[in-house]
């Protein structure tokens, strides 16, 4: 009889759990969780709504682990250095993020789909600003084949709420035929998968003739004011599947 392919999940990247700071109050928050309520709460204080002056407010950030645990930090699947990164630099200026983005990862790992999107379907509930997409991983990466799958669940139901969840990836070494209701932006060209590759170049005359130019990127080459600026959600060319490549310059 034939069985189906295990799921093999890495060893963590990061430190040991009980390492991590401020795990001991995320645990203890999560053993007081009884209701759907409950989770929404605790699953709102680990998301992040907008971004500065990029990402906009009706737009959600959940990362899957940290910039200095991606499982493609110096491999030839990232397009920057495994120091450049700007989330690790983020991460390396700031503990007090580093640490966030580990417990992300933990909380992520303890919640199944369904709780997740109870909880953000309950969290959507009390906004005021309509949201209208769910972004995966500004930092860190896809770990495994169990975290696409776990997105794919979470995509369904969060499409009942007009609410896309999308992601950008360098872990194109992964299966990801299964995400139908996620729109993969793929980083590199090892692996054509997702919806389009997103491309970061050297200059403007770099961007392949097939591709678009970010609209914020542009805005801000151009001197555009960051409050004038179109933000992420306002432009959907990385969030709906039918759009075209997108590049941003370096």
């Amino acid at each position: 009889m034939a069985t189906s392919p295990a799921v093999v999940v890495p060893e963590r990247v990061g430190p040991p759990v009980p390492a991590i700071d401020g795990i001991d109050g995320l645990q203890q928050r999560m053993r007081e969780c009884e209701t759907t309520e409950d989770w929404s709460f605790l699953l709102n204080d680990y998301l992040q709504w907008g971004n500065n002056t990029k990402v906009g407010k009706h737009v959600a950030i959940f990362n899957l682990g940290a910039a200095h645990d991606c499982p493609n930090r110096f491999t030839d699947r990232c397009q920057v250095d495994g120091d450049e990164c700007y989330a690790v630099v983020d991460e390396r200026r700031y503990d007090y993020v580093l640490a966030y983005m580990r417990r992300q990862e933990y909380l992520w790992d303890c919640l199944d789909a369904q709780t997740f999107a109870d909880a953000f379907e309950a969290i959507c509930a009390r906004k005021r600003v309509e949201p209208r997409a769910l972004k995966i991983s500004q930092a860190g990466d896809v770990r495994h084949s169990a975290d696409i799958r776990k997105l794919e669940r979470i995509a369904q139901r969060l499409a009942d709420l007009d609410v896309q969840v999308f992601t950008y990836t360098a872990s194109t070494h992964l299966d990801w035929s299964g995400a139908e209701h996620v729109t993969v932006n793929r980083s590199n060209e090892h692996h054509e998968i997702g919806a389009r590759r997103y491309l970061a170049v050297e200059s403007e005359v770099a961007i392949p003739e097939d591709a678009v130019r970010c609209v914020f990127d542009e805005e801000r080459a151009a001197g555009v004011p960051s409050d004038e600026r179109t933000q992420c959600g306002e432009c959907r060319l990385c969030i709906d599947a039918d759009a075209p490549d997108v590049a941003v310059v370096k």
